[in-house]
């Protein structure tokens, strides 16, 4: 194929026509940028056709343009056709470059940054305030015009847009996932009554072509699909179909069962859509060694080598007092720690206790102190802090022992919003379906499970750090390497065994940001 490059025209070649074109041409959407481009470049063409083939090819490779998203590949095939055949005019190449410049531009921003528009999020996070829903932006953006001119010289550019995609296998697996939905249709459920082990009629016929179509039910013979007779195997596909939508897991397909199975599959799939876009929000991981916790989904997941070593159960903030979605490092481990009450909590849980009863405090080890001297809870006036704006004079620390509600270690990944993981002394919170029980923080099942995984990166041993517990002296570990912790927010994620699994969307976020999409 002939190729096509800035060298090989006269300097004055397509300046005149890129200079229209970036002027006044509906085609283009990039104009800012694409004109900063071509001015530094002296107006003269940047694209071989090696570049365009590339740039074409990562349109159409599904595993980046998910959606199929046209940009301007049809227009740029036309003209390469006619190429072809006869020599392009001065017009058609400057049209041709940029319409390039301008797919490589929005293509790029797609892959990097999503289809959800991080400003308007933030702009709209603004109006739930009262909820104080906090979402950080990640803040890294590439600079898309420097590594274009390299990517244009290296005849690198379907590397580079390979990169820009989150390289997470979960990411990956989110785009089958979507590939997979869009060709289904479901099959309808009537709900007649519940239905479970030995049960016989035409809606659990009804119930095995749905289960079927889903992939919870592994069998495609037709003659058992519709034969109505409920069986262990159908039970176990009602499992695997409960276990996918957090419901509670009894292999009867009861009522609320049945009003998850009656969401379209075309729900269903711009659910999945919305989650890929908004991967693309958070901050990418480089590491091999990393946390990732999923709000919607109660889960830790502990990754070394990009591998998942560990699933641990949480406990995440209450709807009204939601855990804050962002990214940070894991620094060092407090054993046996004290607990100094923050100043909204003082003010929403403790004040009015307070008011009531000055001594209330001290029966959970909570003592009061005032410049670091302790003071007399019964010769203070509460109720003067009773819907009090400003900053209370007074601190409020539990000791460390049993009564402390972050058990026997915290691990700090220190932040503005003064959250973290932690230990508690109620874990029978750990054991309900849904864990929204905290003002914010992070509650784990398994605190020394984390432990374990982290002694390797501290001076101690998993065993002496457990003795340090026993000791019950307050003592801070530090980590040799600090830990990347992302906490994020996935309403629709895939598990280890391939199941496509969806939750609730507990803070509202699906709401705010479907409304960006489209």
């Amino acid at each position: 194929m002939h190729l096509f490059a800035m060298e090989g025209f006269h300097p004055a070649c397509c300046k005149e026509d890129l200079i229209n074109a970036l002027s006044d041409n509906s085609e283009v959407y990039e104009v800012e940028k694409a004109g900063i481009l071509y001015r530094k470049n002296g107006y003269q063409l940047l694209w071989d056709v090696l570049n365009i083939q590339q740039l074409i090819d990562a349109a159409e490779n599904r595993a980046l343009n998910y959606r199929q998203k046209p940009y301007h590949t049809a227009q740029i095939r036309q003209l390469l056709a006619k190429m072809e055949v006869t020599p392009l005019s001065y017009e058609e190449l400057a049209r041709l470059d940029l319409l390039a410049t301008d797919q490589f531009l929005l293509f790029s921003k797609d892959l990097y940054e999503g289809e959800i528009d991080q400003n308007r999020f933030q702009a709209l996070l603004k109006n739930y305030e009262e909820q104080h829903l906090v979402w950080e932006p990640n803040p890294h953006k590439p600079n898309y015009l420097s590594d274009l001119k390299i990517a244009l010289k290296t005849h690198l550019l379907y590397p580079l847009l390979q990169r820009y995609v989150p390289q997470e296998k979960a990411y990956r697996d989110l785009v089958k996932a979507y590939l997979r939905y869009e060709k289904l249709k479901f099959p309808k459920v009537d709900y007649v009554k519940d239905l479970k082990e030995g049960d016989y009629g035409y809606e659990v016929a009804q119930l095995k072509h749905y289960l079927a179509v889903t992939g919870d039910l592994n069998v495609t013979d037709a003659a058992y699909l519709d034969f109505p007779n409920f069986d262990d195997t159908l039970r176990k596909a009602v499992l695997r179909f409960q276990k996918r939508h957090y419901l509670k897991q009894n292999g009867i397909f009861n009522r609320v069962n049945a009003l998850y199975a009656q969401k379209s599959a075309r729900e269903k799939l711009a659910q999945i859509r919305l989650n890929i876009e908004r991967y693309k929000m958070f901050p990418r991981i480089h590491e091999d060694t990393y946390v990732v916790i999923n709000i919607p989904g109660f889960w830790l997941h502990f990754f070394e080598h990009n591998t998942l070593t560990e699933d641990i159960f949480v406990v995440i903030g209450r709807e009204d007092r939601p855990t804050p979605i962002f990214s940070d490092y894991l620094e060092y481990i407090v054993l046996n720690p004290t607990w100094s009450i923050p100043q909204n909590l003082m003010k929403k849980d403790y004040i009015p206790h307070l008011t009531q009863d000055p001594g209330a405090l001290l029966e959970d080890d909570i003592h009061i102190y005032q410049g670091g001297r302790e003071i007399d809870p019964f010769k203070v006036d509460w109720s003067k802090y009773l819907d009090y704006e400003g900053r209370i004079p007074y601190q409020m620390v539990q000791k460390a022992g049993e009564k402390n509600v972050l058990g026997a270690m915290k691990f700090i990944f220190p932040n503005k919003y003064n959250v973290y993981l932690h230990d508690t002394n109620a874990k029978h919170l750990t054991t309900k379906r849904y864990r929204l029980y905290s003002s914010g923080c992070i509650r784990l099942s398994k605190p020394h499970l984390l432990l374990s995984l982290l002694a390797p990166y501290t001076a101690y041993s998993y065993d002496r750090m457990e003795q340090m517990i026993s000791s019950g002296k307050t003592v801070h570990v530090r980590l040799r390497k600090k830990i990347p912790l992302h906490i994020r927010y996935l309403t629709v994620f895939v598990d280890e065994e391939g199941g496509v699994n969806f939750r609730k969307d507990f803070y509202g976020f699906d709401k705010i940001q479907s409304s960006l999409l489209d």
